[in-house]
């Protein structure tokens, strides 16, 4: 066994490293305590900024809804005949035209 002085000595230098991490851990406390706030911060933010957004698209999404129900269908025609048969077309001249000098 160390003689008093000697337990004295670790006993202090215990005590010192005791209190580094008290420090320590007060200065992480701290670091903890602002980046609470700022993460509390931050989600009031986006709460608000969620608040907007969501109302709006919303009604983008009703007015899209309501274009949709209300569009009007429209039928193409087409210029080709509906019967295609070849034997058809061997009969039908096609009219000349002359070409001019020009």
């Amino acid at each position: 066994m160390g003689t008093l002085r000697d337990l004295q000595y670790a006993l202090q230098e215990k005590i010192e490293e005791l209190r580094q991490r008290d420090a320590l851990i007060d200065e992480l406390e701290l670091d903890l305590d602002q980046k609470d706030e700022l993460i509390q911060k931050l989600q009031n933010e986006l709460d608000k900024y969620r608040s907007v957004i969501r109302p709006a698209t919303q009604q983008v999404h009703k007015q899209s809804v309501l274009q949709e129900q209300q569009r009007t269908k429209r039928q193409a025609i087409s210029a080709e005949p509906t019967a295609f048969d070849i034997q058809d077309l061997n009969h039908v001249t096609l009219p000349f035209y002359p070409k001019s000098p020009q």
